[in-house]
């Protein structure tokens, strides 16, 4: 197992055909893009197969690949971004209500659990009127709980814009919930 080398040798060795080391990029990116790609898509099935498109591009296009100077994350991200807008556009221009149900807690009486459903519909509902930059850097920073500096190189943007931009997202948000800012 290749997995003690850094980004860069897995990249130069897999380039080369060492089908391990893009099994061991693979594996360290995994978790990162399936979470990202299953914020965006509200049906596991989907979520799965859009995540393996995105590595299946990425192997396809290795040995086109430059860095410079960001990591192999930033790659895929924008990999799953692309592949999600064209998912979106094909098939979901409108989230069904029923879509946005999360599992409850089986600790909750039925109805916290009816309250919690209606509360993560509502939330989707008004994340989703927000500005799809707003969108991404709350996924990214708050529903993925990123580092500041992984979702600026993700989103081409500087740490502090990056910050503003959450601010103003979660602003925005609490405007769209009317929640009053505390």
């Amino acid at each position: 197992m290749t997995s003690t080398l850094d980004e860069d040798e897995l990249i130069a060795r897999a380039r080369q055909g060492d089908r391990e080391a893009f099994a061991d990029l693979y594996q360290r990116y995994l978790p990162m893009i399936y979470a990202y790609v299953r914020a965006r898509v509200y049906d596991n099935h989907d979520a799965e197969d859009l995540t393996e498109q995105v590595f299946l591009r990425a192997f396809q296009t290795l040995s086109r690949y430059r860095g410079r100077g960001w990591p192999y994350s930033a790659f895929l991200y924008r990999v799953a971004r692309n592949l999600l807008v064209d998912h979106i556009r094909r098939f979901r221009p409108e989230l069904p209500a029923e879509a946005a149900e999360v599992q409850p807690d089986p600790a909750l009486s039925a109805d916290e659990a009816l309250i919690q459903r209606e509360e993560h519909r509502r939330l989707q509902q008004a994340l989703d009127r927000l500005p799809a930059d707003y969108q991404e850097v709350i996924r990214l920073r708050l529903l993925l709980s990123l580092p500041t500096a992984t979702a600026a190189v993700w989103l081409g943007r500087s740490e502090g814009a990056v910050r503003v931009l959450l601010y103003r997202a979660v602003q925005a948000l609490r405007r769209e919930l009317g929640v009053e800012h505390e």
